[in-house]
């Protein structure tokens, strides 16, 4: 298979989310965080294996810091 990386707005995640999983999304998609989606070639489904994931800021510590240091907005 091939690889693609789309870079984004939360909104279109999140639509891109709710077309793609029957468990309604809780939360905010967070700024530089990371979603995977698997899409089938032959049937176009979509399946996200990982939703707003922002353990690659945690191991730096910036969402101590970040825009006034709430821990959520990186």
């Amino acid at each position: 298979g091939e690889r693609v990386i789309l870079v984004s707005h939360g909104g279109t995640i999140r639509e891109l989310y709710r077309h793609a999983s029957p468990v309604p999304l809780r939360g905010k998609i967070h700024n530089t965080s990371v979603t995977v989606v698997l899409v089938s070639g032959d049937t176009g489904r979509c399946i996200v294996k990982m939703c707003g994931d922002v353990s690659h800021l945690e191991a730096t510590g910036v969402l101590e810091n970040a825009f006034g240091g709430d821990k959520s907005s990186a």
